[in-house]
C-alpha cells in the first residue's frame, strides 16, 4: 500500500494532536486511609483507574477528585477534563501524603501536611471566612430541625483535618416570630468550640431570619 505525502502529514498533525492533550504524568503521594485531594483546571469529566478495583476509592466534586487509598497496591488513575485533555496520575505511598495537590498547566503545587491550629483559632478563621491550608472541604446538604422544628440547620461546608473538623451550618427560622439560636441543641462528637454569627433570628420570611453557625469538633 501507497500513502501519500499528504495523508502522511494530516496523520502526523492528528497524532501531535492527541499527544498535546496529554498531560505530564503527576506523581501524587498518598497513605492509606489517609484523603488526598488532586484540583484540576477544568472540571472532570470522567476518571479511569487501573489495578484492582477496591484498591482506591475516589470521588469527583467539581473540579477536584478525592482519593482515599485502601491498600498500598495502588493502581494509576487517568482523570479526563471536560474539554477532552487528560490528566495521568501516579499514585505513590508516602510516609507524608499529600493533603492537596493543585494542577495548573506544567506547574504542580502542594501542600503536604496541614496546618496545626487550636480551636479558637480555627474558629476565628472559619469565621472570617479565610482559605484553610491543609483542610480537605467537603460540601454536603444534610438538614435537621431544631428547637421543636422551629428552626432548619443545613450543613454547608465541612472542613476536615486528621484531629479537628470545622462545620458550616445554615440555621433558618420557618416560624412566625422572633426564636433563640439554639447552638447548644447542635449534637456532634467532641465539640471544641461552636459560635454563630446572630444570637437570635427574626420571623420567617423578614430580614434576619437566617444566620450561619460554626462549630468546631475534635478527633
Amino acid at each position: 500500500m501507497i500513502i501519500k505525502p499528504g495523508i502522511v502529514c494530516v496523520l502526523l498533525c492528528v497524532f501531535a494532536g492527541c499527544v498535546a492533550q496529554a498531560a505530564p504524568v503527576v506523581e501524587v503521594r498518598v497513605a492509606v486511609g489517609k484523603v488526598s485531594e488532586v484540583a484540576f483546571p477544568e472540571k472532570v469529566a470522567k476518571v479511569i483507574k487501573g489495578g484492582p478495583a477496591d484498591s482506591v476509592l475516589i470521588e469527583v466534586l467539581d473540579n477536584s477528585i478525592y482519593i482515599l487509598p485502601k491498600t498500598t497496591a495502588l493502581a494509576d488513575i487517568f482523570v479526563a477534563g471536560v474539554t477532552g485533555k487528560s490528566y495521568p496520575l501516579h499514585l505513590v505511598v508516602a510516609a507524608e501524603h499529600d493533603v492537596r495537590v493543585q494542577v495548573q498547566g506544567a506547574s504542580i503545587n502542594r501542600v503536604a501536611s496541614e496546618i496545626k491550629i487550636d480551636a479558637l483559632s480555627l474558629m476565628r478563621e472559619v469565621m472570617q471566612g479565610n482559605e484553610l491550608p491543609g483542610a480537605t472541604m467537603l460540601k454536603t446538604q444534610q438538614t435537621v430541625f431544631l428547637n421543636e422544628e422551629q428552626i432548619r440547620l443545613t450543613t454547608e461546608k465541612v472542613y476536615d483535618f486528621s484531629h479537628m473538623a470545622a462545620y458550616v451550618f445554615k440555621a433558618q427560622n420557618l416560624v412566625s416570630e422572633r426564636v433563640v439560636v439554639p447552638i447548644q441543641q447542635i449534637v456532634l462528637p467532641h465539640i471544641l468550640a461552636a459560635a454563630s454569627d446572630d444570637d437570635s433570628l427574626s420571623p420567617a420570611g423578614q430580614a434576619g431570619d437566617n444566620t450561619t453557625i460554626y462549630v468546631i469538633t475534635g478527633k
